[in-house]
């Protein structure tokens, strides 16, 4: 109750756009080029002193698909920062309406949900990441989106 007269009179505006579709992502690609390309060059094992625990063959194979699993989730990292730097995202809290983008092939949609649906918030301050539970679905909202990191706690400040 004290949460939602708090929002009554809020009507602001945040920018969800990135700045490179890339940022953030150099790391991840180079991790999963290195755990496809390596293991296909010279393929190793996993040993403990003696006793051979995974063989050459299975233990490349499983850095393979790992490094495969990484370079997809980075594509669809990238796919949704270039969707949203093309079309503009935006972030509006309207009292206790809280309206967002989402990616939905190529192009943006916007969700809303109100304040009084919040099930829990929880910050992953290791991720950069916000994340708000509802009834029926969880929204995360990444420091990277924002212009500032000021201005993603600005809109993190607006949920207590």
């Amino acid at each position: 109750m004290e949460q939602e007269k708090k929002f009554e009179s809020v009507q602001k505006s945040f920018n969800y756009t990135p700045k490179s579709a890339l940022s953030n992502q150099w790391v991840t690609l180079a991790f999963g080029i290195g755990m496809v390309v390596v293991p296909l060059i010279c393929p190793f094992g996993l040993r403990i002193r003696r006793a051979e625990i995974l063989s050459p063959g299975v233990f490349s194979a499983i850095l393979i698909i790992g490094g495969i699993l990484l370079l997809v989730m980075a594509y669809f990292d990238i796919r949704k920062a270039r969707v949203l730097a093309s079309q503009g995202g935006r972030i509006t809290v309207n009292g206790a309406r809280v309206t967002y983008p989402t990616v939905s092939k190529k192009k943006i949609e916007y969700e809303s949900f109100l304040l009084s649906d919040i099930e829990w918030i929880k910050d992953r301050d290791e991720d950069n990441q916000f994340v708000v539970q509802l009834p029926n679905k969880r929204v995360i909202f990444e420091i990277k989106y924002f212009d500032s990191v000021d201005e993603f706690d600005e809109f993190r400040a607006l949920f207590g």
